[in-house]
């Protein structure tokens, strides 16, 4: 809008400097036309009267005063239409005078009233800004935003109308947040009540004086199974809540794949052998991610848990990896039942159990190792078929 005034205001001045030339032309042809008539005239009254007076070329000169230079001129034998020439140019240099001022004055007018109207417009777009923000302090995003505006105001209102998206997608984000910690508050409460249940049950039991040893050795056992899945639970989603809070910084560490995954097969070198279940693992020694050791060793063992606990006894679970210029990948296959196409849909959200889920199984594991993969860049996908088996493939990207 700024930008527009100055310009209107510049119109003015060069309006007025083209007027002003225009003018001064007319002026110049005006004196130029006078003095010739005056040298004319005098011209021809010095050859023709030469014992002239002073006083006659000195009221001749004057073409203020027409009625006394006229009874000279005549007295010297110059006819009316002789005489009115001067009075023409006289007449025609001020007509132009008076018509160049009323054009000048017609444009500024209409340069003005055109300012007037552009801040009686701007003074409207800026009580609509008001009016649209004061909803927006209410709440209510669902408002439409005219962009057809230019200069200062367009400016505003496109930064308006991004505050208004941004604010409106935080809103729908808050509430999905609400959602999420609703349904993960009730999932929890769900999942901490059958081992609670569980522990007092066997409490009571416990407490009787008739039980002998060997089945209080059973319940105590029982009991410390329980606390554990409890404290697995609590552990992960405290894990889970620092990443939905954002507040996990992730080193960027030289990780050899390779080293990684035997030292995660270390930790589940028990669970391998209860159930005899063989792995394989191929890919080249020197294949490194760049990531945070810690974290994606938490998520690889929770996947390789995963495929433990569904891969019957006897059977396989092969881990391959290899990468390119494009990505490092690690693929995970197990000889389990499989799973249908609606259970991948759902295997990586929190508190999922399958179909095939064991009791202990809390649905937390691959949501939060999918929750780790990403923030190092990398993605996960599974492809199941049943009776199948079931394959996960990571890549890390570069």
């Amino acid at each position: 809008m700024k930008l527009r005034k100055l310009t209107l205001f510049l119109s003015i001045i060069i309006i007025f400097i083209i007027i002003l030339s225009i003018t001064f032309y007319q002026y110049k042809s005006y004196a130029t036309l006078t003095n010739n008539f005056i040298a004319t005239v005098l011209a021809k009254i010095n050859n023709e009267y030469t014992n002239i007076a002073i006083e006659d070329i000195i009221a001749i000169v004057n073409a203020e005063n027409y009625e006394t230079s006229s009874d000279i001129l005549t007295s010297y034998g110059f006819t009316e239409n002789d005489i009115s020439i001067l009075e023409t140019y006289n007449k025609t240099f001020k007509d132009n005078l008076l018509c160049n001022s009323i054009i000048f004055l017609i444009l500024t007018l209409i340069i003005l009233m055109f300012i007037y109207f552009l801040k009686r417009k701007e003074r409207k777009e800026l009580i609509a800004i008001i009016n649209y923000l004061k909803e927006l302090n209410r709440g209510n995003y669902n408002l439409q935003i005219d962009l057809n505006s230019e200069g200062t105001i367009s400016i505003l209102k496109n930064e308006i109308y991004t505050t208004t998206i941004m604010l409106k997608e935080q809103a729908e984000k808050e509430q999905k947040d609400k959602i999420n910690l609703k349904n993960s508050l009730t999932n929890i409460s769900h999942q901490l009540k059958t081992p609670l249940t569980s522990i007092s049950l066997l409490i009571d039991n416990l407490c009787d004086n008739d039980i002998d040893k060997t089945t209080s050795k059973e319940f105590l056992n029982d009991i410390k199974y329980q606390i554990e899945n409890i404290n697995y639970l609590i552990i992960t989603l405290l894990k889970l809540s620092r990443f939905d809070a954002n507040v996990i910084i992730f080193k960027k560490d030289k990780i050899n794949i390779k080293n990684l995954i035997f030292e995660v097969l270390k930790q589940l070198d028990v669970i391998r052998d209860l159930k005899n279940i063989n792995i394989h693992v191929n890919g080249a020694s020197d294949i490194t991610i760049i990531g945070d050791y810690h974290w994606e060793f938490e998520a690889l063992s929770n996947i390789l848990k995963n495929c433990l606990e569904y891969t019957p006894e006897n059977k396989n679970i092969y881990l391959i990896f290899k990468d390119n210029n494009v990505y490092t990948e690690i693929q995970i296959v197990d000889e389990g039942p499989g799973m249908s196409q609606d259970e991948q849909k759902h295997i990586f959200e929190r508190f999922y159990k399958g179909i095939n889920s064991a009791s202990n199984n809390f649905g937390i594991g691959l949501s939060l190792a999918k929750e780790i993969i990403t923030k190092d860049n990398g993605t996960i996908k599974v492809y199941s078929e049943l009776d199948d088996g079931t394959t996960f493939k990571i890549r890390y990207y570069k």
